[in-house]
Order: structure tokens, then C-alpha cells, then sequence
């Protein structure tokens, strides 16, 4: 599998709180994570650096011919063990007091992805030429809107559009979201913080993904329109594509 990916402080902040790991268990599984720190300068870093060190760990033994439902088993342990560490550190030291993270987890098979979501951080697939949302945004302002009370464009400038409702490290237990979805040769899935979805629209990011570039390019050319949006918050994504190979290259 072809994939590409960016981490980037943006325009704005003095330091970068995301956190992304791509890596392979011991039998060639592709694991992709995205983690958006928060609680400040340290407090963030370490909530995202730990999510991903930890998950990594807990799903170095992932098997090629494991399936869904052991996928998803090991994968809630991993979320569930990272956010017991996180939650423990930041309740035994008061300079990471209320730190958390989002975290997606994206377990890469030949014909399915299983995915671990928890979070405003967003995973997308474009399949055929349609790009489609996979995750639903832990966010309070997703919440108003499908209660009726603001629209879309109002969530867009909403004065608590940062508050998030679900964190890892935050509570002493977190349930993630677990969403499986096929893919196939040639489709490719994003994954990403809000720092590049909540700059960068998502029919922008749709012409950027079918452009007829190379993978890598169209990573740099996300990152370049999220900077030229304002960069206002960090910015991370990873693409991976689908080639046919459970193998990944870089």
C-alpha cells in the first residue's frame, strides 16, 4: 500500500500537539493513527505521543489472517489501555491536569478497513471518485446540529466549536466508535486531525484526492491549502492507498 502523510504546527500555534504513527505489526498489517492532543504545551504532546506509542505496542501481533471481530477486539483493548495511561498521568501529575487526545486508528486489510474513532479527528474514503465521511465528530457542535439547533455554516463559526465531548485520557473509561468498511484497488483513505478538515472544504480535498498526481503530492498539496486557509490550529493527515497489496511502501 502506497501512503503519504504530513504533521505540521500550522501558521498560528508555537508547537504541535498531533501526533501520527504508520506502521506494521510483526506480520505485515498496516496501522494508521492520527492522535490531536489537548491540555497545552507538554500536556497535549504527551497525551498524543502516548496514544501512539501505545497503540503501536498493543497491536504489534495483528495477523494477516485475523478477523473483523479479533480486529476489533484487540484494536478497543489498545484505545481502552491508552486511555487508562493517559488518564492515570494526568491525574498524578498536576502539570498534565486535564490533558486528553482524539485518536483514529485505521487497521488496513486487503479488501477492509477497521477503524477506531474517538474525537473530532476524521477519517474519509474515496472510493470511485466519491469521497465519503466515515467518522461522526465527538464534538459538541456536531451534537447541536443533529439536535436542529444550528445549521452547518453556524457550527462552522460556533464560539465552543473546539469543545470535544469524547477524549481518550479525559474519563477513566471512553468507548470509541468501531467502523468497518471495505475498500478496493485504487481507493484511498484519509485520515486527518480537524486542523486540516475544518480549513480545507471537503469538495476541495475531493479535487485534490482524484488529481492524476502522485500520493505524496497530493499530501503536500492538502497541507499547502490548509495553510493558505490560515493554519490556524495543527495540521495532520495521512493517505494510504490501495494498490492491491496488503504491503505498504513509502
Amino acid at each position: 500500500m502506497e501512503n503519504a502523510w504530513h504533521t505540521h504546527k500550522g501558521r498560528v500555534r508555537d508547537h504541535n500537539e498531533d501526533s501520527v504513527g504508520l506502521f506494521e505489526s510483526e506480520d505485515g498489517v498496516p496501522v494508521a493513527v492520527v492522535a490531536d492532543g489537548m491540555g497545552g504545551h507538554q500536556a497535549g504532546d504527551v497525551a498524543s505521543q502516548s496514544v501512539v506509542r501505545i497503540i503501536k505496542e498493543e497491536l504489534h501481533h495483528l495477523k494477516r489472517d485475523m478477523d473483523t471481530e479479533k480486529i476489533r477486539k484487540l484494536t478497543l483493548r489498545a484505545v481502552a489501555k491508552a486511555n487508562h495511561e493517559v488518564y492515570e498521568m494526568a491525574s498524578n501529575n498536576s502539570k498534565l491536569q486535564g490533558m486528553g487526545t482524539t485518536t483514529i486508528t485505521a487497521v488496513l486489510g486487503d479488501d477492509e478497513i477497521v477503524l477506531s474513532h474517538i474525537g473530532d479527528s476524521r477519517a474519509y474514503l474515496l472510493h470511485e471518485d466519491g469521497l465519503y465521511q466515515l467518522t461522526e465528530d465527538h464534538s459538541l457542535v456536531n451534537v447541536l446540529k443533529k439536535h436542529g439547533e444550528i445549521t452547518e455554516e453556524e457550527a462552522k463559526v460556533h464560539p465552543q466549536r473546539n469543545v470535544i465531548v469524547r477524549a481518550v485520557g479525559t474519563n477513566d473509561e471512553v468507548e470509541p466508535d468501531i467502523i468497518v468498511t471495505p475498500w478496493y484497488e485504487g481507493d484511498i483513505l484519509m485520515i486527518c486531525s480537524d486542523g486540516l478538515s475544518n480549513m480545507v472544504e471537503v469538495d476541495e480535498v475531493g479535487i485534490v484526492l482524484t488529481a492524476n498526481l502522485p500520493l505524496s503530492k497530493k499530501a503536500d498539496l492538502l497541507l499547502e491549502r490548509a495553510l493558505e486557509a490560515g493554519g490556524t490550529d495543527n495540521i495532520s493527515v495521512i493517505l494510504i492507498k490501495h494498490d492491491g497489496s496488503i504491503q505498504s511502501t513509502n
